[in-house]
């Protein structure tokens, strides 16, 4: 349709005008006309086109929030959490400081020295966007290189990946291209079962109390906490808040048989520096 009506002002312009010339540069600007659109509207709907323009405004998202958060001391959000980590994997919250600003002066050298810290442990929301799902819990399903690259074309968020009706068998073997039926019933299960820890291990959860003393920066603690610290000063309390991949990952924390804390779960810790020594 859109060709004959651009085909019929072409006609008309050169019953109108009868000099060559006019006729011939009406009708380059037809075509040139034609052309625009015509790109315009294969691009628009081209879905290869559409991807890879979302990825790359997911790109600069990403970047331009990496290098929001890099500066820690400068790092605020409007809600009050710091991101200690470029892609927002730990952020932490000042409580009562008598200096509220996380990276300010007055930090302490914690090399070689020991912390003692108080602490109250919780289960979190996951609240998995694409890239966190990517990061966190994909690595571990064992599948073709090419999953990432579906997983942010078909959106596949925390919300997607534990929904049974978008995160389906049949989505698994038509979107995904899994054929194997044990591989496909074995990562539809996978997603369930973090549906199933979001039932037996609400937010809220409290799986841990305690005060104790650790070294940072040797291993004793999770990943989260070592970040933590090291911007606190003594007397300071505050709230983080870890994805598993800073916390317990796929394994989570079991004690006597019992899961504290399921794996992949994003945790809360309460935490007030004590003293160091």
């Amino acid at each position: 349709l859109l060709i004959a009506l651009l085909l019929i002002l072409c006609i008309n312009s050169r019953h109108q005008r009868m000099r060559s010339t006019t006729t011939l540069n009406t009708l380059s600007g037809c075509f040139l006309i034609f052309w625009a659109v015509a790109a315009k509207v294969v691009g628009a709907f081209s879905p290869s086109s559409n991807i890879i323009s979302t990825r790359r405004q997911r790109h600069l998202q990403t970047s331009i929030a990496a290098k929001k958060f890099n500066d820690i001391g400068s790092a605020q959000e409007v809600d009050g959490w710091t991101s200690l980590t470029d892609d927002g994997g730990v952020k932490l919250k000042v409580i009562s400081s008598s200096s509220p600003d996380v990276g300010s002066a007055e930090k302490i050298d914690l090399r070689g020295k020991d912390v003692t810290v108080e602490y109250i442990g919780s289960i979190a929301a996951r609240n998995w966007n694409v890239q966190d799902v990517i990061d966190c819990w994909l690595p571990d399903q064992g599948l073709p290189s090419l999953a990432p690259e579906l997983f942010e074309a078909f959106e596949i968020d925390g919300k997607r990946l534990t929904n049974p009706k978008k995160f389906s068998v049949k989505f698994i073997k038509e979107g995904l291209g899994i054929l194997k039926d044990a591989k496909q019933t074995t990562l539809f299960e996978a997603a369930q079962d973090l549906k199933r820890s979001e039932q037996s291990h609400m937010e809220g959860t409290v799986f841990d109390k305690n005060q104790f003393s650790f070294r940072p920066g040797k291993g004793q603690v999770i990943q989260a906490f070592d970040l933590a610290i090291a911007e606190m000063k003594v007397g300071q309390t505050v709230s983080i808040v870890a994805r598993s991949d800073f916390a317990y990952g796929s394994k989570g924390l079991r004690v006597g048989g019992k899961f504290l804390v399921p794996p992949y779960a994003t945790v809360q810790y309460d935490v007030t520096f004590i003293e160091v020594k």
